[in-house]
């Protein structure tokens, strides 16, 4: 419980120093559309007179969900109006907005400890928590009010009682209610039983047979009640759910490219095969991936390790599916996330191994302790380095991000660089009758900055005023004709890098965020004109 506690209390300390990230605003309206539904406080402090019917009328027009836009199930809405039900008259919108995602992966933490700690020893569970804290783009995740924090919360409860429900029906139950849970967060946790279903094969074990054949009527059932959208249409209402999930190739609006070791893909162009393992190795920081290629050694070696072996089956699952083509490519490892909850899990392992080989083999056990913990603030150190900027993290083997960006890896793809630094930068910058044109900006994010008082500039073609700026996010998948233009050609009036300084891997100084000065936007759009129609 401590641990859940303490790992809860590290979110919220750190939220209101973290960008509102690129899905944050569209989730936040989402999730208001069920505080209308159920009732509850909205940010505006308007509360509903009643909760909503459950007519189907309501229902569409309240959850934008499951059978709606993309077609993301319902559980994180709920989760995002849940927290800022509970939150909202004591914390800032934003943060409000995403206690309970924080809320939930600190709950998730602390079942990780404690089944850790069942399965190996307290320090392997130290470890693994340790692990999970300090790899930055899960750090980071954890915090935002969106899918795949929470998504990979309910990934954690589902591994985590899967071993008691091999021991008896309730657990089993509660086990397919956490499987309910993860197919509700996003449409990636319908892969989660297959590493379950793969081990109880292998391992032909009887009463993991018998916990899957329980458990998963009942998840099936969580994921009906989650998702309202499915209640007046229990046939095509699912059928619906996995058509929009399964095309997304023929939706140009969803077809999102990413810029991977030089090249661009998308949806036409798959990512090559080992594009997660390489992702893996320049996004976890060395020492905790060496601790996890320990603990994967370890468990490969001794076939009874049946824990272990779990562990590595999550793992490889989410890594192969992400490599299947057709998978979406985009956004990094955002897609995989949750299979580094295992790698930090192995790297418990790992670490304990290391400590008790160590003590075996030379009586040493002391060095091996401070060397392990050696390792681990150097991990750390990264984590404050990079702060509050952590999606933007690569690890020494790739050079730090000046060297990923120098190999052709996206530099930032979630606009968490547009911060209070450069929102202040507009402000100062930006005259009364001015206004401020974002590339590829995220406009339900933009409106609620402007509706919180955070950001003070007037933005977008129908605002009043003549543009001054246009800011650009240095995200090369997302760039038109005209921003490359500018990056080539141009000089920024203002650069947001991560911080100045440092000296090789550690010198931060790469550009995520940049802004122009309109004219030069127009000089840009008017160049590729004027290329265009030679």
């Amino acid at each position: 419980m401590l641990t859940g506690i303490g790992v809860a209390a590290l979110l919220l300390l750190t939220s209101p120093g973290l960008p509102m990230v690129w899905d944050e605003g569209n989730a936040i309206r989402r999730a208001e559309g069920i505080a209308r539904w159920a009732g509850r406080w909205t940010d505006a402090g308007e509360k509903a007179h009643q909760p909503g019917p459950l007519t189907e009328e309501a229902i569409e027009q309240d959850w934008q969900y499951t059978t709606h836009v993309e077609g993301h199930p319902a559980l994180y809405g709920i989760v995002i109006a849940s927290g800022r039900a509970i939150s909202a008259r004591w914390l800032g919108p934003l943060s409000s907005a995403r206690f309970g995602p924080m809320m939930l992966f600190g709950l998730a933490a602390g079942v990780m400890f404690y089944r850790m700690a069942r399965e190996y020893s307290i320090v392997a569970a130290i470890a693994a928590v340790i692990s999970l804290v300090l790899l930055p783009r899960v750090f980071a995740h954890a915090h935002f009010a969106s899918y795949d924090g929470p998504l990979t919360s309910c990934w954690i409860l589902m591994w985590a009682t899967f071993a008691p429900a091999r021991e008896g029906r309730r657990w089993a139950v509660l086990w397919g209610i956490a499987l309910g849970m993860t197919l509700s967060a996003k449409a990636t946790g319908w892969i989660a039983p297959l590493p379950f279903l793969i081990w109880a094969a292998v391992y032909r074990d009887r009463a993991a047979a018998r916990a899957l054949v329980l458990g998963m009527p009942v998840a099936l059932l969580t994921f009906f009640v989650l998702n309202p959208p499915l209640w007046h249409h229990p046939i095509q209402g699912p059928v619906t759910f996995f058509q929009m999930n399964l095309s997304r190739a023929a939706r140009p609006e969803l077809n999102i490219a990413t810029q991977f070791l030089g090249r661009m893909y998308d949806l036409h162009h798959p990512l090559p095969w080992y594009n997660t393992l390489v992702w893996t190795a320049v996004t976890v920081p060395v020492g905790i991936l060496v601790f996890a290629g320990v603990g994967l050694i370890a468990v490969c070696r001794c076939r009874e390790d049946k824990a272990g072996m779990l562990l590595a089956a999550n793992w490889l699952v989410l890594l192969m599916v992400r490599a299947i083509p057709g998978t979406p490519p985009h956004d990094g490892v955002r897609l995989f996330l949750p299979s580094f909850v295992f790698l930090a899990a192995l790297a418990g392992v790992g670490s304990a191994r290391l400590i008790d080989w160590s003590t075996t083999t030379w009586n040493r056990r002391l060095p091996a302790m401070l060397g392990v913990i050696l390792l681990y603030l150097g991990s750390a150190s990264s984590l404050g380095w990079y702060a509050p900027q952590w999606l933007s993290y690569y690890s020494l083997l790739i050079g730090g991000l000046p060297g990923a960006t120098a190999r052709g890896m996206e530099p930032t793809y979630y606009w968490d660089g547009l911060d209070r630094s450069v929102l202040d930068w507009l402000h100062h910058n930006t005259g009364p009758d001015e206004k401020v044109l974002f590339g590829a900006g995220p406009s339900e994010n933009l409106a609620l900055l402007q509706r919180w008082g955070t950001l003070q500039c007037r933005h977008g073609p129908d605002a009043p005023g003549r543009f001054r700026w246009y800011v650009l996010q240095r995200r090369p998948s997302g760039w038109t004709p005209a921003d490359r233009w500018l990056i080539a050609h141009a000089r920024p009036a203002f650069r947001k890098t991560i911080r100045s300084g440092g000296w090789g891997p550690w010198r931060l100084d790469v550009p995520i965020v940049e802004v122009y000065a309109y004219q030069q936007y127009r000089q840009a759009t008017g160049a590729i004109r004027s290329k265009t129609d030679r």
